[in-house]
C-alpha cells in the first residue's frame, strides 16, 4: 500500500515539477541546463512532507482535504516554511528561484567540492548532489532531528551526500578544503573558519543581512566580492545563539531630539538592506495612536540600545550606544549617494576585521559588528 501511495504521489507530482522548471525558465533564472536538468530530476515533494501555511495551518498529504493544496503548494514557487518550535519559524525549503539564482551564481564546475551552511529539508543538497555527484557534497546543520530527516529525504530521493551534525560556523575541517561554501542561512559576518576550508580560489556564497553576496579568497583569511542583490532568509543558528541578550533600556522621551531621519527615510527597502548588516537583528516597532495611526518608530538593538521617534521628528535615545545617531550616519551616506540598491555594496574580510562599502573598498564603509564585538564608526573615502 504505502509503495502504491508513493507511486501515485510521483506520478501526480511529474507535471507540476514541469510546471515549476518552466515557471523558473521564464522568470530568466533557470538558464543553465544541467541545473536545469536537476530541478526537473529531483523531487521537491520528497523534502517538504509537509508544511505551514501563514495562518501556522500544518498542510500535508494525510490530511485527505489538503492533499492537493499540499502538493499544489510544494510544486509553487514559494518559500515553505518546513518546522515551527514554540510557535516560530525554524526551518524552511527556500524558494526555487532564489535557490536557482543562488545555485547558479555559485559557479560550479565538475569534480569541485561543496560544503552547504544549513542542511534544512536536504532539498538543495540535492540539487547539488544531482549535479556534481553524492561524493562531492558535504551539508551542516546544527540541529540532530534535522539531519536525520534531511539524509532520509536524500535516500527516498536516491541520494547520498555526506550530512553532518554540527555547529555551520565551524564548517567542516574533515573533508576541506572546498572549492565552494554555500549558506542557506543568514549570517552577520563571514566565519573564519569557512575562510580556512576554502582552495585558494575558492568562493563563498552567503545572505548577510537582507543581502547575497558572493566572495573570491584572496589571501589565507582573506577575501572580497559584490553583493548580488537581496534575500531573505532565517539566521545561522549556532551553539551559542539566542544567549545573553541584554535588556533594552527605555529612551526617556524628555531627552529627545530634533532628527533628520523620518520614519519614512528609516521605512526605505534600499536603505533597511544596509541596515540589516550595519545593525544586524535590529528590532523595529510602531507607535499607534488611539485611531491605529502611526505616530512614531521604536528600535531595539541586541546590546540592549534603544530609541524612540515620535511623530515630530524627535529622538530619544538610551543604553550604551546611540543606535539611532549610527543609522542617521549611515543614512547621510545613502542619501548622498543617490540611494543605491544592494549590487553598489561589497564586502571585504581580513580575518576578523570586515567591513561592507559603497561602490568600491576604498568608498564609504562599514564595520560588521559581529566580526568585531561591537560597532564601529564608518569611514568615507578621502
Amino acid at each position: 500500500m504505502e509503495v502504491q501511495r508513493t507511486e501515485d504521489l510521483d506520478r501526480e507530482a511529474a507535471p507540476l515539477r514541469e510546471q515549476l522548471v518552466a515557471t523558473l525558465e521564464s522568470a530568466g533564472v533557470l538558464t543553465d541546463p544541467a541545473w536545469r536538468e536537476a530541478f526537473r530530476r529531483v523531487p521537491r515533494h520528497v523534502f517538504v512532507p509537509a508544511y505551514y501555511d501563514p495562518s501556522g495551518l500544518r498542510i500535508c498529504p494525510e490530511e485527505p482535504r489538503l492533499r492537493r493544496t499540499w502538493l499544489v503548494g510544494v510544486h509553487s514557487d514559494e518559500a515553505l516554511v518546513t518546522q515551527r518550535t514554540s510557535g516560530e519559524p525554524t526551518s524552511s525549503s527556500s524558494q526555487p528561484s532564489l535557490m536557482a539564482t543562488m545555485l547558479h551564481e555559485l559557479r560550479v564546475a565538475d569534480g569541485q567540492q561543496v560544503l552547504e551552511i544549513g542542511a534544512g529539508t536536504g532539498y538543495n543538497a540535492a540539487l547539488l548532489a544531482h549535479r556534481l555527484g553524492d561524493d562531492a557534497v558535504t551539508s551542516i546543520d546544527l540541529a540532530p532531528g534535522l539531519t536525520a530527516a534531511a539524509r532520509a529525504h536524500l535516500a527516498a530521493a536516491g541520494h547520498a551526500p555526506c550530512v553532518i551534525t554540527g555547529d555551520g560556523a565551524d564548517g567542516w575541517a574533515e573533508r576541506a578544503p572546498y572549492d565552494r561554501i554555500i549558506a542557506t542561512c543568514r549570517i552577520d559576518a563571514v566565519p573564519t573558519a569557512w575562510l580556512r576550508q576554502l582552495t585558494e580560489d575558492g568562493i563563498i556564497l552567503a545572505p548577510l543581512g537582507h543581502g547575497l553576496v558572493r566572495l573570491h579568497r584572496t589571501g589565507e583569511a582573506q577575501a572580497g566580492g559584490p553583493f548580488l542583490g537581496t534575500a531573505y532568509f532565517m539566521p545561522l543558528r549556532t551553539e551559542t545563539s539566542g544567549r545573553g541578550r541584554a535588556v533594552p533600556v527605555d529612551a526617556d522621551p524628555a531627552e529627545a531630539r530634533t532628527t533628520r531621519l523620518s520614519a519614512t527615510d528609516s521605512a526605505d527597502d534600499g536603505f533597511r538592506f544596509l541596515v540589516s548588516i550595519i545593525e544586524p537583528d535590529l528590532e523595529w516597532s510602531r507607535d499607534l495612536s488611539a485611531g491605529r495611526e502611526r505616530c512614531g518608530v521604536r528600535v531595539r538593538a541586541a546590546d540592549g540600545s534603544t530609541a524612540r521617534l515620535d511623530r515630530e521628528n524627535r529622538v530619544a535615545e538610551a543604553g550604551p550606544r546611540r543606535v539611532w545617531a549610527r543609522l542617521e550616519e549611515a543614512h547621510q551616506v545613502y542619501e548622498a549617494a543617490g540611494r543605491p540598491g544592494p549590487e553598489r555594496f561589497g564586502l571585504s574580510v581580513d580575518g576578523d576585521r570586515q567591513r561592507v562599502w559603497l561602490d568600491s573598498p576604498d568608498g564609504p564603509s562599514w564595520p560588521l559588528p559581529r566580526s568585531q564585538g561591537r560597532p564601529e564608526e564608518a569611514t568615507s573615502p578621502p
